[in-house]
């Protein structure tokens, strides 16, 4: 079982929302999935991104939770929009998570307009 049938299934059988992240960030409620495709594999080196993405999810579902899939998959991207730019900035992890907290601090509509990548999978 791939990572998309297994969150499809976890979702259906959970009644909840899963995320998994990836090259591709995985969202679904069961039914319907999508894919957030922001981010960089040097976040990987990084520890505690996975509390620090759950944390985001979390706001953003607690400002829309009537969309929770949407804000869910919008959380996961802008996080990834931050890594990216913060790698535009970065030698190595250590100044990733610098400048990835920066760049998400600084992060504007304007620069998330231009890169977010959500689509249907």
């Amino acid at each position: 079982m791939d990572a998309m049938e297994a969150a499809k299934t976890l979702a259906q059988s959970s009644g909840s929302i899963i995320a998994v992240s990836g090259a591709v960030d995985i969202i679904t409620y069961g039914h319907q999935v999508v894919g957030a495709h922001n981010g960089v594999p040097m976040m990987q080196k990084i520890t505690a991104t996975g509390c620090a993405v759950t944390a985001l999810i979390a706001a953003f579902v607690a400002v829309d939770p009537l969309h929770a899939l949407e804000a869910t998959a919008s959380a996961m991207s802008i996080f990834g929009i931050a890594g990216e730019m913060g790698t535009d900035m970065a030698n190595g992890p250590a100044s990733l998570r610098m400048h990835f907290i920066d760049s998400l601090y600084n992060l504007d509509q304007a620069s998330v307009s231009a890169r977010l990548k959500i689509t249907s999978l």
